[in-house]
């Protein structure tokens, strides 16, 4: 009987599957996927995507709400935070400080948005609506550092007249409308649509500014009636 040679020991043998996909690679997936979707999208989606199981997903992050968190690095109380910087950061004439305010706040609404998504439709989860809207940095923060960031670009307009809470409201609105339109496939993102938009809404807004100062200019007491006819 011949004997068999002995086996070194397996000790070093890696137990159960390798990990084929790293965390920050299954995240990089799922924050595709819940820009693509919204909070519509389901872990099966991102699963699929990744080439993993959804029990990957939930044992790797625990739950839905848990991975969207870490996919979107969302921090709502951080929010106002950086939409005051990105009022400080942007130069240039009116025009140029309002394309890139609105740029930036495109960037941050993709994100946003989803967060309210989920707030409305998971009333108990991580981003329930009560708990964004009574944090002390909220979103009524946001409006307000919007509100302040077009009452310093009127104030420079000493003519105008425009009411600044209606302005930010009309460029928070088309952004969020924009995004929105985005989630539901109506628009399909692209540099090029983006500039389009945020183009359209600068222009619409630096129209309204333009003519309540003309407006407001030709209202000026003092003025005599057939010079400013004249003028005008």
């Amino acid at each position: 009987m011949v004997a068999r040679p002995r086996q070194a020991p397996s000790s070093a043998r890696p137990r159960g599957r390798p990990r084929l996909i790293s965390d920050e690679q299954l995240l990089a997936v799922a924050r595709e996927v819940f820009l693509e979707r919204g909070i519509q999208a389901t872990t099966g989606e991102v699963a699929k995507r990744a080439g993993v199981s959804e029990g990957t997903l939930f044992h790797r992050f625990g739950s839905k709400d848990a991975l969207f968190r870490a996919a979107m690095r969302v921090d709502p109380s951080a929010m106002p935070k950086i939409v005051a910087e990105l009022a400080e950061r942007v130069t240039g004439d009116l025009s140029s400080r309002l394309r890139g305010f609105a740029q930036g706040m495109l960037e941050i609404g993709r994100v946003a948005v989803p967060v309210l998504m989920m707030s409305w439709s998971n009333p108990t989860g991580e981003y329930r609506l009560e708990k964004i809207l009574d944090r002390a940095d909220g979103y009524r923060n946001v409006l307000r550092l919007v509100c302040t960031f077009f009452e310093r670009e009127l104030d420079n307009r000493q003519d105008s007249r425009v009411n600044a809470e209606i302005l930010a409201r009309i460029f928070m609105g088309s952004l969020h409308h924009y995004c929105m339109a985005h989630l539901l496939g109506v628009v399909s993102p692209s540099q090029t649509e983006d500039a389009r938009f945020i183009d359209g809404l600068v222009e619409v807004l630096m129209n309204t500014v333009e003519r309540e100062s003309q407006l407001a200019g030709a209202r000026r007491p003092g003025r005599p009636k057939t010079e400013r006819r004249r003028r005008d």
